[in-house]
């Protein structure tokens, strides 16, 4: 009978551990997942701004016009959802093309900063600038 009692005893002591795990454990579980979030859509957004250079860069090459690549270049920022501006030029005295885009990603929780007596220690910034150059030869034949 002794041996239930305790049991008993035990059990009720332990009710609130689980809560008391979860409550410890769940904001680090949190910031993972979110940073995970985040750095997946900074990673698109690197992709994006990369491809939107590559392809502008052929385009002009392949059309031999700046202008034509510039257009190709503004649809695709358009497109992909960026916020920002690139450009395509020629390069001096050759029959290449260069492309570049330089764009600013925002994440979730922009401004994270945890505040201390001596100021903020920040832990993400407002908004991150990506950039991207690529340069496209034409084959003349």
């Amino acid at each position: 009978m002794t041996i239930q009692c305790s049991r008993f005893v035990k059990r009720k002591a332990l009710r609130g551990q689980n809560l008391v795990e979860l409550v410890l454990t769940l904001p680090f579980m949190l910031i993972l997942i979110f940073f995970i979030i985040d750095s997946g859509r900074a990673w698109m957004a690197y992709e994006s701004a990369k491809m939107a250079v590559r392809d502008a860069a052929y385009t002009a090459s392949i059309f031999q016009n700046p202008e034509v690549g510039q257009r190709q270049l503004n649809v695709k920022i358009l497109s992909s959802g960026l916020k920002g501006s690139g450009t395509v030029s020629q390069v001096p005295n050759q029959h290449a093309y260069r492309a570049s885009i330089q764009v600013e990603f925002t994440p979730l929780f922009g401004e994270m900063a945890i505040p201390t007596i001596s100021g903020p220690i920040r832990l993400l910034p407002g908004a991150i600038p990506i950039t991207y150059s690529n340069v496209t030869d034409v084959a003349l034949y």
